[in-house]
């Protein structure tokens, strides 16, 4: 192995961070929010209409950011080749669907809604439809648009008379992303340690010696 010491000497270390080839573009997104890259078109989000936004394309992923403060505002798996209607996130979709409730049953995002929550949205009367939907829009921009619709499916499973506006549905969508969500929780907090704190007694309202 000697004879190649001097060889291995003049090879050149690997670089400290790997490689990451990126093609930034620029792109004006349209009435809807929607920007062009290659032949597809990627949803930014409604409020950035008439902007110009600038997007880190990979080789497997399209990344679109605010041109101010570099911060993500969508991201997408990259598309090679012309596909079908608009790559979207739901969450980004729901703004806009809160502000047109009209649209419900036209949305491309419908079939993203689990089969309860959907059918209860169909039959909701005009007022009851648009404050559900604004109430699912706040939860989906708090917690996800995943754990937003574990939020209204609770709802509407522990109330079902009632509606997902009429339940605060960003704290339960947060439970669901914190993990701390429970079956039972509808019944309110545990106490125990409370009362065991104020008025030195256990479980059963015996008091505890100390």
């Amino acid at each position: 192995m000697e004879c190649f010491d001097e060889d291995r000497k003049a090879l050149t270390p690997l670089p400290s961070t790997r490689f990451d080839p990126i093609r930034w573009e620029s792109g004006k997104a349209g009435k809807y929010g929607r920007i062009g890259i290659d032949p597809n078109r990627y949803l930014a989000g409604g409020e950035w209409h008439g902007r110009r936004l600038p997007a880190a394309v990979r080789r497997d992923s399209v990344r679109i950011a605010d041109p101010k403060s570099g911060e993500v505002v969508a991201e997408y798996p990259r598309q090679y080749g012309r596909t079908a209607g608009t790559l979207q996130d739901p969450a980004l979709v729901m703004p806009m669907l809160a502000a047109r409730p009209g649209s419900w049953r036209e949305t491309p995002i419908r079939p993203d809604f689990p089969e309860d929550v959907r059918e209860w949205l169909d039959q909701a009367g005009r007022q009851r439809l648009r404050d559900s939907l604004r109430a699912i829009a706040q939860a989906a921009e708090a917690a996800g648009f995943d754990n937003a619709m574990l939020a209204a499916s609770d709802s509407i499973g522990l109330r079902p008379d009632a509606r997902p506006a009429d339940t605060d549905l960003v704290s339960l969508a947060l439970r669901h992303r914190d993990g701390d969500w429970d079956e039972a929780s509808d019944q309110g907090p545990d106490l125990t340690g409370h009362d065991r704190f104020i008025t030195g007694t256990g479980p059963e309202g015996k008091e505890e010696t100390r």
